[in-house]
């Protein structure tokens, strides 16, 4: 079943997906926040001693603005990336749906062959 579940999140899978996925998985890691960290860190030292005030002078604003469309736009691929997670749980849900089906109309298959195995045996004791 798993693995079959794993073929079926292939399928639904568009290049877009695969890419809001990756971004969001690279957002989230520490190498993120290090590589951040240096860039802010470079882009501030830079503007704040260079002798001509730099080509973003204190209060940053063009920092400002980057930053915040890449708020704007890691914001969006976490969305993505959680309609996606929306996508496979949904088909999981079918799936265990699929399976307990199934395991249902055994269940009651047993429990048939059970009654009858009962039944053949108060026949042939009575």
């Amino acid at each position: 079943m798993a693995k079959h579940l794993t073929e079926e999140y292939k399928k639904i899978q568009t290049i877009q997906d695969i890419a809001a996925n990756k971004i969001t998985a690279f957002s989230g890691s520490m190498m993120f926040v290090y590589l951040h960290a240096i860039i802010f860190a470079v882009w501030i030292f830079v503007n704040l001693y260079q002798d001509k005030k730099g080509f973003d002078p204190f209060p940053f604003g063009l920092l400002t603005l980057i930053v915040s469309l890449e708020a704007i736009f890691l914001s969006t691929f976490v969305m993505l990336s959680q309609n996606i997670e929306a996508k496979q749980a949904d088909l999981r849900a079918q799936m265990d749906y699929e399976v307990n089906v199934k395991a249902e109309k055994e269940v009651e298959e047993i429990k048939a062959m059970l009654t009858e195995i009962r039944n053949h045996q108060l026949n042939l004791g009575g």
